[in-house]
């Protein structure tokens, strides 16, 4: 039997059909030969034809491929694979706080969309002594260690207190309390409490211990210096004749933030027995909140997040916060007051007396967001004072503290 010879390097190109397709083994290198194993570039040869051409042939990745490694933090959150439920996401992780709706188990607890937990229910109790009754008050219920690891480093609460403004000693009991509700009007912006800070007695007439805010007021023998930079006051009015902090209470939280928020909030409404006729006045209480953070702060703030456009700490010298009051005019200062919401807010809070409506007032439910850095541990103080003297006391009740994924770049009080 004899066999046809044929020289393929003569066929170019060649069709190999079937089934109605073809695929066309054209010249794969820079010869224009099919075949020719000489390689161009050192690239290998990719569509198995025998030959080995860089024009035709692309590159193959020798590298290893990728593998599991507990070990390691993929995403840089800080977090191990072997802890974080998404190492591809560095704002999923158990440091994470639960975003609402979003559809994801963003603190890897194998729940999506799911509450944090609810501590702030009617079981505190008014004059309860725990500093962390007060943080549940406000919403905090989530308690960590400043030391903890792994998957046990989750935000929350490392520590509580309520000292004197200078951080240092013990401050009268009447001067902090927990309420499920403040006179006839207020109740808590969230869960079944509020908390209630003052330079009096925290407590309405028909709590025990109440003392009346303007006359008698509250006199204790604390008197400590205040905050660096502080008391500040609106520059058109006298400054204050005693630079100590008088009758002083604060709130101080020690808090991991976190790893997925920028920024905190939470509520406030400060009543002072200061308005109208001690308004732009020496006698001027403060109501600051100290926040210790790696969050840039600009210095002239003196770490207090709670300030008017002016950068003033919120109190009775704001006629733009200060609204619920009988309408008036300081006589220092010649401040305006229109008071737009009237004083149905000082209902049964012992800061509306019948004899004299024109005294008392209050800011109203006010709101403060401040930025801070993912993951970081902060400290934050709540605190208030009276100014020169013992006399004529406020109080500031706060509730609803929260984190957010946004920021700011400067803190912002407005209207919640």
């Amino acid at each position: 039997m004899t066999f046809r010879s044929i020289s393929f390097a003569l066929l170019a190109p060649i069709l190999v059909g079937c089934g109605g397709s073809s695929v066309e083994f054209a010249p794969d290198d820079d010869t224009g030969v099919v075949g020719d194993a000489t390689p161009t570039d050192g690239s290998v040869d990719t569509r198995v034809d025998g030959a080995v051409d860089g024009a035709a042939d692309a590159p193959v990745d020798t590298s290893p491929p990728d593998t599991f490694d507990p070990e390691k933090d993929k995403d840089g959150d800080g977090y191990k694979a072997k802890d974080d439920c998404n190492d591809d996401n560095p704002a999923v992780n158990p440091g994470a706080f639960e975003i609402p709706g979003d559809k994801i188990d963003n603190d890897c607890d194998g729940k999506v969309d799911n509450d944090e937990p609810d501590c702030d229910k009617g079981d505190l109790k008014l004059d309860s002594k725990d500093p962390l009754d007060f943080a549940r008050a406000l919403g905090l219920c989530r308690a960590t260690t400043a030391d903890a690891l792994g998957k046990d480093k989750k935000w929350g609460v490392i520590s509580a207190k309520l000292v004197a403004v200078d951080g240092a000693g013990t401050v009268d009991p009447l001067q902090h309390g927990i309420h499920g509700k403040f006179g006839a009007v207020i109740t808590p912006r969230q869960g079944k409490n509020l908390v209630a800070l003052s330079s009096g007695t925290a407590r309405t007439p028909t709590d025990p211990g109440f003392v009346q805010p303007r006359s008698p007021s509250l006199s204790t023998p604390s008197s400590v210096t205040p905050p660096a930079g502080f008391p500040k006051n609106v520059a058109s009015c006298p400054a204050a004749s005693d630079l100590k902090a008088n009758d002083s209470v604060a709130l101080e939280l020690t808090l991991r933030v976190p790893t997925n928020a920028k920024s905190l909030r939470y509520d406030f409404d400060l009543f002072t027995s200061e308005y109208l006729a001690f308004v732009c006045s020496a006698y001027h209480d403060q109501f600051v909140t100290l926040l210790d953070s790696t969050a840039a702060l600009d210095a002239k703030y003196a770490k207090n997040i709670t300030f008017d456009s002016s950068g003033i700490p919120i109190g009775a010298s704001q006629p733009a916060f200060l609204e619920v009051c009988k309408a008036g005019t300081s006589g220092t200062g010649g401040l305006v007051f229109p008071c737009a919401k009237g004083v149905k807010e000082l209902e049964g809070t012992g800061f509306l007396e019948s004899a004299s409506p024109a005294e008392n007032g209050s800011t109203s439910w006010l709101s403060t967001q401040a930025a801070v850095v993912p993951g970081e541990t902060i400290t934050i103080r709540f605190m208030i004072w009276d100014v020169s003297d013992h006399l004529l006391d406020s109080t500031v009740l706060l509730d609803n503290f929260r984190w957010d994924v946004g920021t700011v770049a400067t803190p912002v009080t407005a209207r919640p």
